[in-house]
């Protein structure tokens, strides 16, 4: 039994790592803008659970907040809020 708490404890950070690492590279492959401000919460989970399993609960609390869900809403806005409205051929002509 004692093994597999020891397996168990060494295999979660990795997965973590794994997750945190694939949620970024996903984010920078995106074309669309606004999804990825949104894959960037990905990394910030995955960041915050792994803060959360060193056994540094204030920083992970910290990451949650900040990397997970205040970047990646302020960037959302600022996406939304600098993109163009498509011109249409008509308004084009002029």
């Amino acid at each position: 039994m004692a093994d597999l708490t020891l397996v168990i404890q060494n295999i979660i950070p990795w997965v973590l790592y794994i997750i945190a690492i694939l949620g970024a590279i996903v984010c920078l492959i995106q074309k669309d803008l606004l999804k990825m401000a949104v894959l960037t919460s990905v990394s910030g989970f995955a960041v915050a659970a792994i803060y959360q399993v060193l056994l540094a609960p204030d920083v992970a609390l910290t990451q949650a907040v900040v990397g997970a869900a205040i970047i990646p809403t302020l960037v959302a806005i600022a996406v939304l809020k600098t993109r163009e409205e498509p011109i249409s051929k008509d308004e084009g002509d002029l």
